[in-house]
């Protein structure tokens, strides 16, 4: 049996639907916001709606993307709001009180990368 190994270029992505998309978080400490987040703000709210880290998004598989935009269409569904006034109460360990629009441009991200077959990488 044969064995193929291809090298590729793995680059940052640089897309004005996502830049926009990410326009409400907050920016990553180091690189471009127009293609980055700062996941430690992010990884407990995340890790709430969808049960996937942001400290592991290296490992997500296309069908982890499919499981974390099925969350968070639920969680949109269900009412925003609602959710995040319990959980800016008692579940929030930032003591940030996040947003509606933090969760839906989560959710836009997370939405591109699986229709784009983007993947996110986590630099720390």
């Amino acid at each position: 049996m044969g064995l193929d190994n291809i090298v590729y270029e793995t680059k940052a992505v640089a897309n004005k639907e996502l830049a926009e998309a990410l326009r409400p978080l907050t920016g990553g400490m180091v690189v471009d916001d127009a293609n980055s987040f700062r996941g430690k703000v992010y990884n407990d709210l995340n890790e709430a709606i969808c049960g996937h880290s942001l400290y592991h998004t290296d490992e997500w598989t296309y069908n982890s993307y499919k499981e974390i935009v099925h969350d968070y269409e639920q969680l949109i569904e269900e009412g925003v709001n609602e959710w995040l006034a319990g959980y800016n109460k008692s579940d929030n360990v930032w003591g940030k009180d996040y947003r509606e629009d933090e969760i839906l441009a989560l959710y836009k991200v997370f939405k591109l990368c699986l229709d784009n077959d983007w993947k996110i990488n986590a630099w720390f």
